[in-house]
This record gives C-alpha cells, sequence and structure tokens, in this order.
C-alpha cells in the first residue's frame, strides 16, 4: 500500500470514528455562571443538583475545570455515590475500593500542578461512580 493510500484510509478511519472520541458536552453557559457568580460555582451547583450519581459523574466529567478546584466537585459526586455501595460492600469490596482509590491519588503524588489534581480528582469520581454502578447492578452506558 502507497504512503497516499494509507493515509487516506487513515483519515477516513478516523473521521468515521469521530462521534466515539466525541466529549461529553456541559450544560453551563455563561447566563448559569454569572447568575452563580462563576463558572466554579454553577459547576458545583449543578453536580450538587443532579439526581443520582450517574448524572453527577457525567457533569463533573463535562464541565471539569482541570485545576484542583475539581477536588470539591469530586467530594460532591462521592457524596452521591458512596452512600449506593460503601455500607453494604464487603471486604473484599471495600479493600478493591480503596486500591482503586490509590491508583487515582498516586497521580496527584507522582506528578506536580494543579492539573493533576484535577486528574485524580475526576478519577476519584469515576472509581466511586463504577463501583456504585456495580453495586445496584447498572451496566456501563
Amino acid at each position: 500500500m502507497t504512503k497516499s493510500a494509507f493515509a487516506l484510509v487513515l483519515l477516513v478511519t478516523i473521521m468515521s470514528c469521530g462521534p466515539v472520541f466525541a466529549e461529553p458536552q456541559c450544560s453551563i453557559g455563561d447566563a448559569e455562571a454569572e447568575k452563580a457568580g462563576g463558572y466554579a460555582q454553577a459547576v458545583g451547583a449543578a453536580v450538587d443538583a443532579a439526581p443520582d450519581c450517574d448524572q453527577a459523574y457525567a457533569t463533573l466529567e463535562a464541565c471539569q475545570l482541570g485545576t484542583s478546584a475539581d477536588n470539591a466537585l469530586s467530594d460532591l459526586v462521592l457524596e452521591k455515590c458512596e452512600p449506593a455501595f460503601v455500607a453494604k460492600a464487603d471486604a473484599a469490596t471495600k479493600k478493591a475500593y480503596k486500591k482503586a482509590q490509590d491508583v487515582c491519588n498516586k497521580i496527584a503524588e507522582t506528578d506536580s500542578g494543579t492539573m493533576y489534581q484535577s486528574f485524580a480528582a475526576v478519577c476519584l469520581a469515576r472509581v466511586s461512580r463504577d463501583f456504585a454502578r456495580k453495586a445496584s447492578g447498572v451496566k456501563a452506558k
């Protein structure tokens, strides 16, 4: 296969997979941010107002700030997700949850900067969401 044919096949493949790689869209606009006193406050209010764990995480994922401010947003997600599984979890599940949390926390420990704090915070929220889904028997979307 020639280089140009390979490039064409690669381009067509990438273009056809576009929706698979699409980022979730944040529903927080300028009006909501202004009303809440800032974008971070609006995202926090939206995560807090989410009716369930999945929607709280989806809001965090779509609207994350990319800074250490995501720690507070992650805590809101954990408050929605952990009650679904922590109290009734057996020792093995609690150990697995702690191990998964440790993996997330290593992100911020090994790399400096607020961006890595954000990565770790979103990771922690995702782990909590995943454990809540597993406990409730909900399949990943």
